[in-house]
């Protein structure tokens, strides 16, 4: 996301307010399913809890000047949320304090048909009233042309996760134990905090789209071309290729992830964030101009027999 630039002019120098790490906060509030904390003695689940914060660190390289978000006298906000365990029932938050470059992501789990793994949201219905700057705090985090036709920017409060229980998942930090048939709990987790942080959902995203292909820069710098989408114009299409740290990896956001495999954030997944206006410092994102084309003949390689059930 592009930096909120608040220009001083002090003895005719401009200075601009540095952006800063993204934090990722994970609130455990209504996991009343026991997904992350069990119910019998109350205490954190700290397996599965370590893998949302694995999940959370490959964000860690995104910056920016996310405006805090702290209700003062007359202002008031609220947004209604899908239970993070319940999976069907809104919630509404009022008032809650967010740091600034913070987001605030309430997660939790429950039973449903075995093979969908998970979704997530922004919310919905969000109101804030108050001073303007409140106001702008509320909507756009301070980041500046986030909504519309022609948005190149995106700020957010933060949002929900919820997970199906009913997968047999696999909690492991590495992929040693990882064996097919169980689709693994980091893929996942990962793939949807980039839901919340634009991908497929802002307006930025939305208005790089071009009659079913996105059209960023960076993103058409890491694949070569525009990059197909699928019928929704939410994920990459089915099998799109990149890279993750130099080797042949499908995409992280293209629908879904074969059980017993793991993926995680490639080139182009890491493109797609830049385009929509996150500073992303990863060395593994290409500026468009220098680009050198990596994935010539990946389409080669013969890993579209990988497609998945989940």
């Amino acid at each position: 996301m592009k930096s909120l630039h608040k220009v001083l002019t002090a003895a005719g120098l401009l200075l601009a307010l540095p952006a800063h790490a993204l934090t990722i906060e994970f609130d455990y509030t209504y996991d009343t399913r026991g997904f992350f904390t069990d119910l019998t003695t109350g205490t954190p689940m700290t397996e599965r809890r370590a893998l949302l914060e694995q999940a959370a660190s490959f964000y860690s390289g995104f910056t920016d000047s996310l405006t805090a978000i702290t209700p003062q006298a007359g202002d008031s906000w609220s947004v209604q949320i899908t239970h993070p365990s319940l999976g069907g029932p809104l919630i509404t938050l009022s008032n809650i304090d967010i740091a600034a470059d913070t987001l605030r992501i309430y997660v939790g789990g429950s039973n449903s048909a075995p093979g969908v793994l998970g979704f997530a949201n922004t919310g919905f219905n969000l109101t804030a009233s108050g001073s303007d700057t409140f106001i702008d705090a509320v909507t756009t985090r301070g980041q500046e042309n986030t909504t519309g036709s022609t948005a190149t920017d995106y700020g957010v409060w933060g949002g929900m996760i919820w997970f199906n229980a009913a997968n047999d998942w696999y909690f492991g930090s590495d992929t040693s134990g990882l064996t097919a048939g169980h689709p693994d709990f980091l893929t996942t987790a990962t793939h949807e905090l980039g839901h919340i942080l634009g991908y497929g959902e802002a307006d930025s995203w939305l208005a790089q789209i071009d009659n079913g292909y996105f059209t960023g820069a960076a993103s058409v710098a890491a694949y070569g071309s525009a990059v197909p989408l699928d019928q929704y114009g939410s994920h990459w299409a089915n099998d799109t290729m990149s890279t993750y740290q130099g080797v042949a990896q499908e995409t992280l956001m293209d629908p879904s992830t074969t059980p017993g495999t793991r993926e995680l954030p490639t080139l182009l997944d890491y493109a797609a964030f830049k385009d929509i206006g996150w500073q992303v410092n990863v060395t593994t994102v290409p500026e468009p101009d220098t680009y050198a084309l990596l994935l010539t003949g990946l389409a080669l390689i013969g890993l579209s027999a990988r497609r998945r059930t989940a």
